[in-house]
């Protein structure tokens, strides 16, 4: 009997800990729906887009599956136990997000400076500085986890590279699954000096902080101030920032429309063919509405891009340009002929 009890006992031990690593399981899991059920989220009628809702699970419950596949790697490549490696690299993973989506997501993509002019160029930065800001932060877990091997620290740093490396790329593939580029994809930024619609139009509108009226005539560069009585007396019911799009033209098959989600961007459809254009930019680092749209003769689009980001478009051509810097633009055209009331639309 002793003989059985002896040979038994490694099994025991082994159940035992796999008991305990169900039963902690169990818990997290428990936590979690406790959390989500707890937490004041308002409920959205329209749903919002689909960045919107992949930005939520990876921050709430996407860091779970993270951080058990990266404990299953760690445990099967360097032998750490996988229990302890789930609760060390869970809080990591909680960590880095939260950590990326405060400095990356609402801080830097704010920056004044970022235009759709070098907005490609950010995004590329932005998805390496995620990538390096997430080593740093997990780095020290993955020491207290390995710190009893021989070189802690190397073996440290070749783990987090190598488990992250792979992690890395799920996370890549699940937000370029839901973001929307087709603002940068499918066209291309020009000075806006080549572009030059014809008729000849006026851009009103106000700087970027609201303090001042502002107009720019087409093929000039430098704005000059007017009155802002004037500025108001352009519109003298509020401007609606989404939905149909104001023409000042007659002479069009297509009807554009604004949304007031990012990734909804703005849509034109062609009555006659039933052709569709879209175009929209919302990625976890750069989340930009159109809105204050005004359709001009030969299709011509002037919009508000983000906050302060006054465009030009033309989708025949796919080109674009950054016009101004303001907000809440009014576009008037010079030939009446070409001009439509703004009560009609």
């Amino acid at each position: 009997m002793q003989l059985i009890l002896t040979c038994l006992k490694p099994y025991g031990s082994s159940i035992a800990a796999h008991s305990k690593f169900a039963l902690g399981k169990r818990a997290l899991w428990i936590g979690l729906g406790i959390g989500l059920a707890l937490w004041p989220t308002p409920v959205w009628a329209n749903g919002g887009s689909a960045l919107l809702w992949t930005g939520l699970i990876h921050l709430v419950v996407g860091n779970l599956v993270i951080a058990y596949l990266e404990a299953g790697l760690l445990s099967w490549w360097f032998g750490t136990p996988r229990g302890r490696s789930l609760w060390v690299l869970l809080a990591a993973n909680y960590a880095s997000a939260w950590a990326g989506a405060l400095l990356l997501a609402n801080r830097l993509s704010q920056y004044p400076g970022l235009t759709i002019a070098n907005v490609q160029v950010w995004l590329a930065i932005a998805s390496l500085l995620a990538f390096l800001l997430t080593l740093v932060i997990e780095y020290p877990f993955f020491w207290l986890l390995l710190r009893q091997r021989k070189r802690p620290l190397q073996t440290a740093l070749k783990a987090t590279l190598l488990i992250h490396g792979l992690s890395y790329l799920l996370l890549f593939g699940w937000y370029s699954s839901n973001s929307q580029t087709s603002l940068i994809r499918q066209t291309q930024v020009v000075p806006a000096a080549q572009l030059q619609p014809s008729p000849a139009y006026t851009l009103h509108y106000l700087s970027p902080d609201g303090a001042q009226a502002l107009r720019l005539n087409s093929g000039e560069t430098e704005p000059v101030a007017i009155d802002r009585a004037a500025f108001d007396a352009l519109s003298p019911e509020p401007q609606s920032r989404f939905g149909p799009v104001t023409k000042l033209t007659t002479h069009t098959d297509w009807d554009y429309y604004t949304h007031v989600f990012a990734a909804g961007g703005l849509l034109g459809i062609n009555r006659a063919t039933q052709a569709r254009q879209h175009f929209a930019l919302e990625t976890p680092f750069a989340v930009w509405a159109i809105s204050h749209a005004t359709h001009l003769p030969d299709d011509w689009l002037i919009f508000q891009l983000d906050r302060d980001q006054i465009c030009l478009l033309h989708p025949a051509s796919q080109r674009i340009a950054l016009i101004a810097r303001g907000k809440s633009p009014v576009v008037t055209i010079s030939d009446p002929a070409e001009s439509v009331n703004r009560s009609q639309n």
